[in-house]
């Protein structure tokens, strides 16, 4: 599929997987690597280590994304292990966690097709086409400031817990939260993408 896709209600068995005590739990994992950020901007500051201390740095319009969390958590990892039973390929999961009124990151593309599951708050996104010959070489660095001269129109939809939006690698796209916010997003390198590459 070449255009993004949302399906309400369609990923309702994924909120139990990353709620607020899941969130607890992943946060106090030892090797737990988390981006902290602000308004799609890296943030100097220690990882949050409990659900009181990220709600510290909500206050302050700082979130957090938890990278290559199927490393951290059994419940993520089968999922993930799911989608790539029926898409094979490389499939790894990051996990957004946003205050209310802002963005985690910037307007970004992936070189993996994503799949955005809400499971608490609410997010609306915004998606456009990459019409500037992009990268999608897995592992090279994007220039994200290219955005500034993309001219293809902008979609926006708003996910609700348990729904999904699918977003198809290349396609720029950002989120902004308007309730504080939870979701999981798996990033899939498909076989027949990785053996183009190679």
């Amino acid at each position: 599929r070449k255009e993004p896709l949302r399906r309400p209600s369609a990923a309702t068995a994924a909120v139990p997987l990353f709620d607020w005590s899941a969130l607890e739990r992943i946060l106090r994992e030892p090797t737990l690597y988390a981006l902290v950020v602000r308004a799609g901007m890296l943030v100097d500051c220690p990882q949050p280590r409990d659900v009181s201390a990220l709600r510290q740095l909500f206050s302050r319009g700082v979130g957090i994304v938890v990278r290559r969390a199927e490393r951290q958590d059994a419940a993520l990892r089968q999922l993930a292990c799911a989608f790539a039973a029926d898409l094979p390929g490389e499939t790894h999961v990051q996990l957004f966690v946003t205050p209310r009124d802002s963005i985690g990151l910037g307007w970004h593309s992936h070189a993996e097709d994503v799949f955005i599951l809400q499971t608490a708050g609410e997010k609306s996104y915004y998606f456009r086409r990459n019409t500037l010959a992009p990268d999608f070489r897995p592992g090279a660095q994007p220039d994200f400031t290219r955005v500034a001269n993309e001219s293809s129109p902008i979609q926006t939809c708003t996910l609700l817990p348990g729904d999904w939006l699918y977003v198809p690698r290349g396609w720029w796209h950002v989120a902004r939260a308007t309730h504080d916010s939870l979701s999981i997003s798996l990033g899939v390198l498909l076989d027949r993408d990785l053996e183009r590459e190679s």
